[in-house]
């Protein structure tokens, strides 16, 4: 059974992932089939639109990575109680399946699987097949459902050896927390990245680009400047910049996939807010967009 939910785990997030190209494709079908436009890449209206649609498409994958990697860090910070209880049930003499009985009423998240598979040793499946039931989300998890099988199978020798499991997974959960304390200054610097981006384009075109546009008529030599055109491949390039920094992100802060989607999230919203706000205040400019 833990296996499967791991499976359907991993299928729904493949699905979620894929959900912004999705979402994008069923756009341009609507343009082209209902509102009887053609998709124009070059239209940074529709270069907002698309943005704001990956945006609300990432939505329900945030979600849900958010629920997942509460609850595994919950889990993963509940494992050194629950041993130091496991220890001390072992210690007053009672069985490995009675002490982790008593051990999980030291915890939340940890409870459900360990029941599933006290439940599955006492209905006479054998240890390596009812330890599939805990969960092995994280290298943490993956190692403590490991140690409860050898634990099992090892006998009053191998009790001795709990202390120190315990210990080294408290060192790996205090150091598992400060590490995400410190990649804030990296996570802070992925930001002004895309903030001076933002900047940069907004000031180049407001004060340069829009301002020659008027003017090229008047300049032969440079020919026809289109703004719009140009502005709408600014906000692609905002997309992608926030996806990619997002990813970054995700692997300097331990949390893999909810990183990557919350911060790109964040600053994909943030693109969408400035450059909606810049061509705002250059809504004359539209007679200069390029012809659906």
């Amino acid at each position: 059974m833990r296996l499967e939910e791991g499976v359907r785990r991993q299928d729904l997030r493949i699905l979620l992932l894929t959900l912004p190209a999705w979402a994008v494709l069923f756009y341009a079908l609507y343009l082209i089939f209902i509102a009887r436009k053609s998709f124009n890449i070059y239209d940074p209206y529709e270069a907002i639109n698309v943005s704001f649609i990956v945006a609300l498409s990432l939505i329900p994958s945030a979600a849900l990575e958010y629920k997942w990697e509460w609850e595994t860090s919950r889990a993963e910070s509940e494992i050194p109680i629950m041993l130091s209880a496991l220890e001390s049930g072992l210690r007053a003499g009672l069985s490995l399946p009675e002490a982790l009985r008593e051990a999980i009423k030291y915890t939340t998240n940890l409870r459900r699987d360990f029941i599933r598979m006290l439940n599955a040793l006492a209905a006479g499946e054998s240890i390596d097949s009812a330890v599939k039931y805990l969960s092995r989300e994280t290298p943490l998890l993956s190692i403590t459902a490991d140690y409860i099988r050898v634990l099992a199978k090892g006998g009053e020798e191998l009790f001795r050896t709990l202390k120190d499991f315990r210990e080294s997974v408290e060192v790996i959960v205090n150091y598992t927390k400060k590490l995400r304390e410190a990649t804030r200054s990296f996570v802070a610097t992925v930001y002004m990245v895309l903030i001076v981006y933002l900047i940069t384009t907004a000031i180049f075109l407001q004060t340069f680009l829009f301002p020659l546009a008027k003017q090229s008529s008047k300049l032969t030599m440079l020919g026809h400047i289109n703004p719009m055109a140009l502005t709408s491949l600014v906000i692609y390039g905002a997309l992608i910049e926030s996806i990619l920094n997002g990813v970054a992100t995700s692997y300097f802060t331990g949390s893999r996939y909810l990183a990557s989607i919350f911060h790109a999230l964040v600053l994909l919203f943030l693109s969408i807010a400035v450059y909606t706000a810049l061509l705002y205040m250059n809504t004359s400019l539209t007679s200069y967009m390029v012809p659906h």
